[in-house]
């Protein structure tokens, strides 16, 4: 079985598996709120690891969450984390995701 880098990391593995099923449309919304988060908390940071993700960026993309530039992007960004810092901005995402449920069932 392909073994792919964020299967190492149970959080960030379910948030995908449940994301990938999530409309485009709604995709579109759910990554601009995380990009948010980390330009919030990591701005200091973020420039220069858009730059080394531009450097290093793979000849073709293949995931699915490539389709979408921002969760491309914010996806990509947690690999310049630590694990403290990794597991605090899954947990973020998580408590977004679940806001943004929240409010899409009571409208």
């Amino acid at each position: 079985m392909y073994n792919r880098w964020y299967d190492n990391y149970p959080e960030l593995k379910s948030l995908l598996m449940l994301l990938e099923n999530v409309d485009k449309e709604q995709i579109d919304l759910i990554a601009e709120d995380f990009l948010q988060i980390i330009l919030n908390k990591y701005n200091n940071r973020f420039d220069e690891a858009i730059q080394n993700m531009q450097k290093n960026a793979p000849p073709r993309y293949n995931r699915w969450y490539d389709d979408n530039y921002n969760l491309h992007t914010c996806i990509e960004f947690i690999k310049t984390l630590n694990e403290e810092e990794r597991k605090e901005i899954i947990n973020s995402y998580l408590m977004s995701l679940l806001s943004f449920i929240t409010n899409v069932d009571d409208e």
